[in-house]
């Protein structure tokens, strides 16, 4: 239904804002009505700039996916007259004197942008991401489960650490845009996976009738413990990812070196056996050179021989010419 059609009475229905909380709160209905007309009718030029944030956070490699969403009216209306109502526990001071021609500036979450990632160590890198894309109108607020304080000492000094009662977990921006000469304010939110799907159910269950029923509020604490459990062990798994990457980059490496060694032994043990096969090549031609050595020696020796005994033989040959020719003499 359109807000120009809404009445009082269907709208404290229709949000479950009871008289007590109506009569308390200190806004009227005309101002409040105003104000979610004129939200109504700024709500495809806010579309549009959802659109872009939405376009340009995607690009992070951190994220997993985004999702966006313009503030329905009537919510907004509700969100306002519940900020309204003194000495309660959704009372902020700065909603007083809200009306059309300020909320914009008031109201910071007109438009929701949320960034989902898988693993919790992928939110520090979401968040040099955003800071470098756009200037926050005030610190980034990281929200808690109390006993999270091993996260304190990891964030970076300009994000501000609160402990949220229902165990919320989320890194909250509010960026400032300008939209048709007026600023506006967009609220990012980035989580994990699992704890999107927590806030989801908490927030159809808890936040329509602000429920505070002790059995309802035990279970969705239980649940998020568990989500917070599957945060840690989506972590743990990652890691375990990691080492095992490790250990087989560590066996390929161990792989490769000895096959580069087991290479380098055939390649030795083929230079080895050229080196004995020229080895048994020179021994073969220092045998020949020997026999040739010996067989020269042999040859001396015997040609010694040979010229010894011609030697020996002219001699007594001579010799006896010499006794034959005294002999003849004699005569």
């Amino acid at each position: 239904m359109s807000i120009a059609f809404l009445t009082e009475e269907q709208f404290l229905h229709n949000n479950r804002i009871s008289d007590q909380q109506w009569q308390a709160s200190s806004i009227t209905w005309p101002t409040l009505k105003a104000i979610g007309l004129c939200h109504e009718q700024r709500t495809q030029a806010l579309n549009l700039t959802a659109e872009s944030y939405a376009r340009i956070i995607q690009q992070c490699s951190h994220v997993h996916s985004v999702r966006w969403r313009v503030k329905n009216p009537q919510h907004l209306m509700a969100k306002i007259v519940r900020k309204t109502v003194p000495q309660s526990a959704t009372f902020k001071a700065k909603y007083l004197g809200i009306n059309r021609d300020n909320y914009d500036e008031i109201v910071t979450d007109l438009i929701g942008v949320r960034a989902l990632h898988l693993y919790k160590d992928d939110g520090l890198a979401i968040h040099d991401y955003l800071i470098n894309q756009w200037l926050y109108e005030e610190p980034p607020v990281y929200y808690v489960r109390s006993g999270d304080d091993e996260v304190f000492a990891e964030l970076p000094l300009d994000i501000k650490v609160k402990i949220h009662p229902a165990g919320y977990r989320s890194l909250h921006y509010v960026f400032g845009s300008e939209l048709q000469q007026r600023r506006i304010f967009t609220e990012v939110q980035v989580r994990t996976i699992f704890e999107e799907a927590w806030t989801e159910i908490d927030h159809k269950i808890r936040y329509p009738n602000f429920s505070t029923d002790a059995e309802i509020c035990s279970f969705l604490l239980i649940f998020n413990r568990l989500v917070g459990s599957a945060d840690e062990m989506g972590s743990f798994v990652k890691q375990l990812a990691i080492e095992a990457e490790q250990r087989q980059q560590a066996l390929i490496a161990s792989q490769n070196l000895t096959e580069k060694n087991t290479g380098n032994m055939e390649s030795l043990f083929q230079k080895l056996a050229e080196d004995s096969k020229k080895q048994d090549d020179y021994q073969l031609v220092i045998e020949k050179l020997r026999q040739q050595v010996m067989q020269l020696q042999t040859d001396k020796e015997a040609l010694q021989r040979s010229i010894h005994s011609n030697i020996l033989a002219t001699t007594t040959a001579a010799t006896q010419r010499y006794y034959k020719a005294s002999e003849l003499l004699d005569k």
